[in-house]
């Protein structure tokens, strides 16, 4: 003890120390050991304090006994008395100089701390002190000098002990035991390469599963818009009483009188999103265009990358079209030069002045879009000029613009929804369509306004993916399960081979809370790697995701960078990956006794039953949640497979899709017709063609045009169930798409413009409309915008029912109206080839130059067509399939490593059946037995999780229930044959077993 701070009831034998050190005052202080002082006393403190104002923990006052220098850190501050809140400003000045001390208390602690060194040092001379005196005390009693060492060493105690607990009392210790533990677990995963190399891949795909699923699902549906204070973002929507949901879509007017009219935003904006054609006729050269409102860029808070964005001086009646870059358009066609600006575009053959540039990484208002030109909403006037039609500007039934709003402060969402609700009848009834029909008109007016968070944009593709992207989510969940499994199964392997290692362990003093420590940290370590690999394979397999869903005419874009959601996601799923296969492993291991496991493996194998059975549970688990997954996997590879073959009423192959906009090309509306039959003979007589169509509309394009319909035969229908699909086609159209006609007559020349008003309708329409009635020669009527029927119109044919809008949905009433008895110069031709549809582009292409080379030209295939409407299907059937068959695989490792395992813990049992008697055939079914009866265990688990749990499923099924028994009988086939064929090897394995080798190791 020092000097000034003797413990009271202890003898002073200052006297026999031979040196003095420097004391907590600054002067010496003579040292004075006691028999375990940290244990029987307590220092007071080098400078009493006032009552309740200081507080010290247990080991405080040895530590300033043993340590002086440590003396100012070795007291804690705590705060007493009342509460400190609504401190006066001398408390507060007081309360700034106590945190600025602590700071610099701090400071010199941790230049304290990192003097390991030196403290090492000085606690063992203060031990070394110790123990010198004790045994100088042995010796004046007489005792040997070699006893009188043993006898201080037995009167001080453990000095291991001794020292572990002055390193606690020097702080950090946790962070010291950390380190040590990572350093050992470091050293044993390099010591077993292979088992470290087969639990990091296993981890690396089930966490990079994850994260790149929760990557798509954090750019679509959580990642907030690369903009100032987003969270502040409203989007406008209006609803409709007279039918259940709310749309986002409004016309100018509506927009004009909500800017106008509109006291809860301090900035309101609207947006369109179009695509804009850069070539000056020919091969179109397509881009993402938007359009936007003056005040759009200012509200959202962002500034130029170069020049100036788009303002409210930009955006009114009249204006020439200026163009705003994005960032990405600008890096990749303009090289990032300054030189853009000024700059002049061609859009749809109009020159456009380009003012400036987006900022990067902003790519609009619609997650999934990006724009590369934006263009003011007033310049939509002149594109429409040129197309002949009325502009959208001044039409009140064109609804094509979102708004959207910055709110003001302290304003609430609910506040901005009950306002805009008052705000609506007004608002409503200044936009009120005038060639609408009365009872239309009043129903307009109902409509009302309200408002919807707009923090992560909105989004077409978030509609789509949002249930799939949620089914994959839960699909690589029990990937990750299933690999968790197989992890632990290794794990439990591995401890029992390192039984030994443990019991010495536990008998030189560890605790098995230590024990358990360790092997987690081991654990933290592997998943930790297979985290970090799993990050390159996320970024890989979004990626490619996103270019697996994107299609020729809708490249998909989405932000995959890292941010903290993504981040987040993948450390938390780390942790609990490495809780989920370490807890049972590390708390099995420790649960040995010393006695049985330091007598080796007969003693272990008695204690092997319970880690044997543990194991094949979680080798059945691994079953059930592979036949879930394989269950599921079937039932959407299934349904896909059935929508990818339907009959869908033409034929899709060899079917090449050329649009050409004649508007854009400027030729004159009275024109075009006669402009788009020369395209049609033109193309007729191609080599290679079989046959041309044209239309105002392909089936399954995403397209349609409807009407409200009526006959004397129909008049008890109303809503949906009165209105048909509607399509303008030339006589080679149901020639061209293979449509069958099942009665009456294709359109001829007699049907022209002034002629008897005819149409083809097919057979959905004949049932509905004309009930048990040949409707050949029979009349039907369609609503006009007035709301007044229209003119009588004959039924000269039926064709046979064929997919419209999507091929989920059942085949609408469709009428087919002959292209000349239209206004609608329909431009969307349908070439049948006799050979691939791709290498007649260029051919299609010198044909229309022909006729007139300005005009603008788009490609696609029917097939294509078809095929880019089921991708949320496809998606999602493939990559089911994918993570199906890889559960498969990981179920095989794990029953494979499992019963690899207990082979090789019981060869001396086979050693000895065999020795007396026993054929090879009869182990190898013992094993087998032990295999199956694992694999019925699992295969019955997993039924029953996909009986209860496959409904989730219903929504994205078509053609197949939930609970299709071919589909579960094919799963549980499949898995078992899998896991019998990786458990045969063990079992021929064991079956071979030498009796003689068996028994020799025994």
């Amino acid at each position: 003890m020092y000097a000034d701070t003797k413990c009271p009831g202890k003898r002073d034998r200052s006297r026999r120390y031979k040196g003095t050190r420097p004391s907590s005052s600054g002067g010496a202080a003579e040292f004075s050991p006691w028999r375990k002082p940290w244990v029987n006393c307590r220092a007071p403190h080098p400078s009493p304090l006032p009552a309740g104002e200081r507080g010290d923990p247990a080991w405080a006052g040895w530590v300033r006994a043993l340590f002086p220098r440590l003396a100012p850190w070795a007291t804690v501050s705590r705060p007493s008395g009342p509460s400190e809140r609504n401190r006066g400003p001398q408390n507060r000045r007081s309360s700034l100089l106590r945190k600025r001390r602590s700071t610099r208390c701090a400071m010199k602690f941790w230049r304290w701390r990192t003097r390991r060194q030196q403290r090492e040092s000085d606690l063992e001379r203060e031990l070394r002190g110790h123990l010198e005196l004790e045994a100088e005390e042995q010796q004046d009693a007489g005792v040997s000098a070699e006893e009188a060492a043993y006898a201080a060493r037995r009167a001080l105690g453990n000095t291991t002990q001794i020292k572990e607990d002055v390193r606690t009392a020097w702080g950090f210790q946790w962070l010291e035991t950390l380190l040590q533990d990572l350093r050992y677990g470091l050293r044993q995963l390099r010591r077993n390469p292979g088992f470290t190399a087969v639990a990091v891949l296993t981890l690396a795909l089930g966490i990079g599963a994850n994260t790149a699923i929760f990557s798509l699902i954090d750019a679509v549906m959580l990642r907030t818009l690369p903009v100032t204070k987003p969270d502040e973002l409203m989007q406008v929507q209006y609803h409709d009483p007279r039918w259940s949901g709310q749309g986002g879509n409004f016309t100018n007017s509506l927009w004009e009188q909500v800017r106008d009219q509109q006291d809860v935003f301090s900035g309101v904006f609207a947006w369109s999103q179009t695509r804009f054609d850069l070539a000056g006729g020919g091969a179109v050269h397509m881009v993402n265009g938007i359009w936007v409102s003056g005040g759009f860029f200012n509200s959202l808070g962002l500034h130029p990358a170069a020049g100036r964005l788009i303002t409210a001086s930009d955006d009114r009646r009249g204006c020439p079209a200026v163009a705003v870059l994005g960032y990405g358009f600008w890096q990749d066609h303009y090289g990032g030069s300054s030189n853009a600006i000024g700059s002049t575009l061609s859009l749809y053959g109009h020159p456009a002045d380009v003012i400036g540039v987006a900022p990067p990484g902003f790519f609009g208002m619609d997650v999934g879009e990006k724009f590369d030109v934006a263009v003011p909403i007033c310049a939509v006037a002149i594109f429409d000029r040129d197309r002949g039609m009325k502009s959208r500007l001044d039409q009140r039934s064109w609804w094509w613009l979102k708004i959207a709003g910055r709110i003001k402060p302290g304003i609430s969402q609910n506040q901005i929804s009950a306002r805009l609700a008052v705000l609506s009848p007004q608002i409503f009834a200044a936009a009120v369509p005038q060639d609408w029909s009365p009872n239309m008109q009043k129903g307009f007016t109902k409509m009302g306004l309200l408002a919807a968070p707009a923090a992560t944009g909105t989004s077409a593709l978030r509609r789509n993916f949002e249930q799939p992207l949620g089914i994959l989510m839960a699909v690589v969940g029990l990937i990750l399960l299933i690999a968790c499994a197989n992890i632990a199964s290794l794990l439990l392997a591995r401890a029992a081979a390192r039984h030994k290692e443990i019991a010495v362990r536990r008998a030189l003093g560890a605790t098995p809370r230590r024990l358990v420590r360790q092997l987690l940290t081991e654990c933290f370590l592997l998943s930790t790697a297979g985290a970090l690999l799993g990050i390159l394979f996320a970024r890989w397999c979004s990626n490619l995701l996103v270019r697996y869903i994107s299609t020729a005419q809708n490249a998909v874009f989405l932000d995959l960078s890292l941010d903290g959601h993504v981040l987040g996601f993948t450390a938390a799923t780390a942790v609990l990956t490495a809780l989920l296969f370490g807890v049972l492993p590390a708390f099995r291991s420790t649960r040995l006794s010393l006695t049985t496991a330091m007598k080796g493996g007969k003693a272990v194998e008695k204690e092997g039953p319970v880690r044997f059975r543990t194991r094949k549970w979680i080798v059945a688990s691994q079953v059930a949640l592979s036949l879930l997954l394989l269950v599921a996997a079937g039932l959407l590879l299934r349904s896909f497979v059935k929508l990818a073959t339907l009959n869908i009423g033409f034929d899709r192959n060899n079917v090449l899709l050329a649009s050409a906009n004649l508007s854009v090309a400027k030729v004159p509306t009275d024109q075009q017709p006669g402009m788009y039959e020369a395209i049609e003979r033109r193309l007729r007589a191609l080599p290679g063609v079989t046959s041309v169509g044209r239309s105002a509309f392909t089936p399954i394009s995403g397209f349609e045009w409807n009407n409200v319909i009526s006959t004397e035969w129909s008049k008890g229908l109303t809503g949906d169930n009165a209105v048909a699909d509607l399509n303008s086609v030339s006589p080679g159209f149901f020639e061209t798409l293979r449509m069958q006609l099942v009665a009456g007559r294709n359109f001829n020349d007699g049907d022209k413009k002034g002629g008897p008003a005819v149409a083809i309708i097919n057979q959905t329409l004949a049932r509905r409309f004309f009930p048990h009635l040949n409707p050949l020669g029979k009349t039907f009527r369609g609503d006009q915008i007035s709301g007044q029927p229209g003119p009588p119109i004959e039924v000269v044919g039926v064709v046979r029912d064929s997919k419209y809008g999507s091929l989920r949905e059942e085949t609408p009433p469709t009428v087919f109206f002959p292209i000349t008895q239209e206004r609608e110069n329909a431009g969307q031709f349908e070439i049948r080839t006799a050979v691939p549809p791709s290498a007649l582009v260029r051919s299609v292409e010198a044909a229309v130059a022909e006729v007139n080379g300005e005009v603008p030209l788009e490609f696609n295939t029917l097939a294509q067509m078809v095929n880019d409407s089921i991708v949320p299907e496809r998606t999602l059937a493939l990559l089911s399939g994918f993570f199906g068959a890889l559960a498969v695989l990981l179920a095989m490792v794990g029953l494979y490593g499992t019963f690899s395992y207990l082979v090789a813990q019981r060869q001396a049992e086979f050693g000895i059946r065999m020795a007396l008697g026993a054929q090879p055939n009869s182990i190898l079914r013992l094993v087998m037995g032990d295999v199956i009866a694992v694999l019925l265990v699992g295969l019955a688990g997993g039924v029953a999780l996909s009986l209860g749990s496959t409904h989730l499923l219903h929504q994205m099924l078509f053609g197949v229930g939930t609970r299709d028994v071919m589909t579960m009988a094919a799963a549980a086939g499949v898995l078992s044959l899998a896991a019998l064929a990786a458990c045969y090897i063990p079992a021929r394995r064991a079956a071979k077993v030498d009796p003689m080798v068996a028994l020799r190791y025994e």
